[in-house]
């Protein structure tokens, strides 16, 4: 997966499944990340780029984990390493989820269409069945 945005305007951006061995698209859904800031602001920046936190990709789990919390309120897709270094701040917990409270999110990657949440759930769930316990996710900004 690649999550690719503008970190300037809110994080928006998308989020694209690739199917690397064919060189194919399996979907991509609009995504933000944070509500403004930089990537080392806690709870307001946007997920760190790979190339900030010093990793060839992040890993997300494909058996979601159910949460409660405000503005999550469903299946999150926990997002590995559980916490990076960006600008002396250490930033972390981070997960797909769906944008379901305010727009933005506190660092994750929230799918802002309902329609879209649905399609990314099933895509893991068929990852998940083809025997896949984690995908990479590159991050990157423009």
């Amino acid at each position: 997966m690649v999550f690719i945005a503008d970190k300037n305007n809110k994080g928006k951006g998308k989020l694209i499944s690739l199917d690397t061995k064919n060189g194919l698209i399996d979907a991509e859904f609009k995504a933000v990340s944070g509500v403004g800031g930089n990537e080392g602001q806690s709870s307001a920046g946007p997920i760190p780029s790979v190339v900030r936190v010093d990793l060839k990709h992040y890993s997300v789990n494909t058996k979601p984990l159910y949460l409660s919390i405000k503005g999550i309120e469903g299946n999150f897709y926990k997002i590995n390493p559980h916490l990076v270094k960006v600008d002396g701040n250490t930033r972390g917990d981070f997960g797909i989820h769906f944008d379901a409270n305010v727009p933005g999110t506190a660092g994750c990657l929230g799918i802002v269409d309902s329609a879209n949440w649905q399609q990314f759930q099933r895509l893991m769930t068929t990852y998940q069945r083809a025997g896949l316990r984690t995908i990479p996710l590159i991050v990157a900004y423009f």
